[in-house]
């Protein structure tokens, strides 16, 4: 039996260093990107590949490349404008309930973690498919892939023969594998957003000397807030920005550059991402508007971009976003064109909206609230709450997390996620667009499609263990009070009072919302 090519396996992935790839099933036209990664192998790799290094590569290339996606099956990691494949997984089976499995992965993505990415995508389409064990046939020298069978998470059972190692495992996920992918995911979140919160360094593109305009406000705030890296203005027709030597472009800085903010036009935008991706920056802040919060030729114009950094290796926070903070002494990075620096601290705050951003900010200096992460999420094209709820989850300078969202790119995910992370660090947030008239304002704000509705959210909050708040002052009211009490360990509550109608009032309010009055 033959079945239609699977376009739902398509997706982008993040590796354990932080950078995607394109994973997607194998196809016919894919034969020579395939024989590419083949001979691209070091003689070694290519000998615990096949169990010999004089294997014809043309018609193995050619073989795993039809595939009829039930019987056979492969998936392909693709990276590059050119989709350069750097990692094949494949499966053939040997009966109705078995599979043999194999694995290439190009020898500079090896340590990255795509081979046991791939294990748990092909034993998911296998398990959908009607087949329950997977097999495969390892050579005893051939450690690495030993690792990865090993670290999977998988109940592995293993068969020493004469010359070679057999590898049996069930297809189906335990609780143990889903645990392990979703912290290798977890890790992939970490890096990638390492170099958005911490990075070593920054270019701002679109630095100005004219105050008033964006790019001037960030360049400033980066140098009076005493960011702990070099801070690089961009400037096409200026040598010198706010007293620093500037450059033409970014391909023109002498050093290394972490992270690139940018603020230039929207048809610019995508030159410059390209100029970044080929000095090798690792992330993007795109504060720029114009994308797919606006027209048909925005939402193009964001994918293309998107695209663009998916080849690249490169993260984006944004875009039409106002930037993103970190308060800690050793980091010091106000990479906004906010008129200030929240005050530190240890409440991390994600917001899709940058002025509703700006406006909390403010709300948690006059409350004396320290913010130790702000991170505006604009349109969301590529970094999201769920990454940055992963990120938060270990790091030691934040105790509790505030959200204000306006849609859920991946509701089933951010639950699993958000009921995780809450089990250690409360979450608390604010979903607008409870009406549909606020509805249709988040559509035109940041192009969200808001699809679920308001008990449905309410639903997803009380299940995922997140706390809902309805304004800036109740999100920080709660915050002030997680951020300053420990967390109760049950639902009894005392009050004491001086008076009697308030003492009335709250112990009515209590048992209202489920506590019990001691």
């Amino acid at each position: 039996m033959s079945i239609a090519y699977p376009t739902n396996r398509e997706a982008h992935i993040a590796l354990r260093d932080g950078s995607t790839v394109y994973v997607r099933p194998i196809r016919q036209d894919d034969e020579s990107r395939l024989l590419a990664l083949l001979t691209s192998l070091s003689t070694d790799a290519r000998t615990l590949r096949f169990f010999s290094a004089g294997v014809d590569l043309a018609a193995r290339a050619r073989q795993d490349a039809q595939v009829d996606y039930d019987r056979t099956f492969g998936l392909v990691a693709a990276t590059g404008p050119d989709e350069r494949i750097v990692g094949h997984a494949s499966y053939s089976r040997v009966d109705e309930s078995h599979a043999e499995v194999a694995f290439t992965i190009a020898d500079d993505y090896r340590g990255r973690g795509l081979g046991t990415l791939l294990l748990g995508q092909l034993a998911e389409v296998a398990a959908s498919r009607g087949i329950q064990r997977f097999v495969a046939m390892v050579l005893p020298a051939n450690y690495r892939m030993l690792r990865v069978f090993r670290d999977s998470g998988f109940p592995i059972e293993t068969v020493t023969e004469p010359d070679e190692i057999r590898v049996e495992f069930p297809t189906s996920l335990t609780p143990e594998a889903i645990e392990q992918f979703e912290r290798r995911e977890q890790i992939g979140a970490v890096n990638a957003l390492t170099h958005v919160l911490r990075p070593s360094s920054v270019a701002v593109v679109g630095a100005s000397r004219r105050p008033g305009t964006v790019g001037a406000a960030v360049f400033r705030n980066l140098l009076s807030g005493g960011f702990a890296g070099p801070v690089y203005p961009v400037n096409a027709t200026a040598s010198v920005v706010q007293s620093v030597l500037a450059y033409p472009t970014v391909e023109a800085i002498p050093g290394p550059v972490d992270m690139a903010v940018i603020a230039v036009p929207s048809h610019l935008v995508l030159a410059v991402a390209e100029q970044c991706g080929r000095k090798g920056v690792r992330a993007l802040v795109v504060l720029t508007a114009g994308f797919g919060e606006t027209d048909a030729e925005g939402r193009e114009r964001e994918q293309a971009l998107l695209r663009l950094c998916r080849e690249t290796g490169m993260r984006i926070v944004g875009p039409n976003c106002i930037g993103v903070v970190n308060t800690s002494w050793q980091v010091s990075l106000n990479a906004t064109f906010g008129p200030s620096m929240p005050p530190p601290g240890r409440v991390a705050f994600a917001s899709q909206s940058g002025a509703l951003g700006l406006a909390a900010i403010q709300e948690a200096r006059k409350r004396g609230i320290g913010i130790s992460d702000f991170v505006s999420m604009g349109n969301k094209a590529d970094i999201s709450g769920n990454d940055l709820l992963q990120y938060w989850e270990t790091a030691p300078e934040t105790d509790v997390i505030l959200l204000y969202l306006e849609s859920f790119g991946n509701p089933r995910k951010f639950g699993r996620i958000a009921r995780r992370v809450g089990r250690s660090k409360p979450i608390v947030a604010i979903k607008s667009g409870r009406s549909v008239a606020g509805a249709r304002a988040t559509a035109s704000h940041t192009g969200a499609l808001v699809s679920a509705s308001d008990v449905t959210v309410d639903a997803l909050f009380h299940q995922a263990g997140v706390i809902r708040a309805d304004t800036i002052g109740e999100l920080f009211d709660i915050a002030s009070l997680l951020a300053t009490q420990p967390a109760p360990t049950g639902n009894r509550v005392g009050i004491v009072t001086n008076v009697g109608g308030p003492a009335i009032l709250c112990a009515d309010t209590c048992e209202a919302q489920g506590l019990a009055v001691a």
